[in-house]
């Protein structure tokens, strides 16, 4: 299935929309969920904030993608976005297995997430508009941040 930059850039941006929407406003949420699957060694202050200020970093990366569209820069900005939100999806899916509970968050990122990165890869890597080493840095950068998210939680 082929379709457009713009199309996958207005599909991420509704998929991000979406699954923070799902993070927030399911009774509990996730920043509660997420304090169960990784309880913090101390007492410390809520971390909603940390919260909203990466959903809006994401947000404002989707913007980019938007704004730079159909150029090398716009393509980059799009997969890396995309690649994260692929490894939050999985991260979610491993939360829901370790707890043996619903993941607020998890949906959204396994019915949206994963398969927008899947496509957007065989288009933008299959096509050769973004190289496959951009793509692997993209990746890893993507598995990082959830690891350093855990690494920062268990603190």
């Amino acid at each position: 299935m082929n379709i457009t930059f713009s199309t996958l850039a207005i599909l991420l941006t509704a998929a991000v929309m979406l699954h923070v929407t799902e993070e927030f406003l399911v009774p509990g949420g996730f920043a509660d969920w997420y304090a169960r699957l990784m309880p913090p060694k101390t007492e410390k202050k809520n971390n909603t904030g940390f919260l909203v200020w990466i959903n809006t970093l994401m947000m404002f990366v989707c913007a980019l993608a938007l704004y730079f569209g159909n150029t090398a820069l716009g393509y980059t900005f799009w997969y890396y976005n995309a690649a994260i939100a692929a490894a939050n999806a999985l991260f979610h899916l491993w939360g829901v297995f370790k707890l043996k509970a619903y993941s607020p968050g998890v949906v959204t990122g396994l019915l949206l997430y994963v398969p927008l990165f899947v496509i957007g890869t065989k288009q933008l890597v299959g096509s050769g508009e973004l190289p496959l080493t951009k793509a692997i840095i993209a990746i890893a950068l993507g598995i990082g941040y959830h690891i350093f998210s855990v690494i920062r939680q268990s603190k």
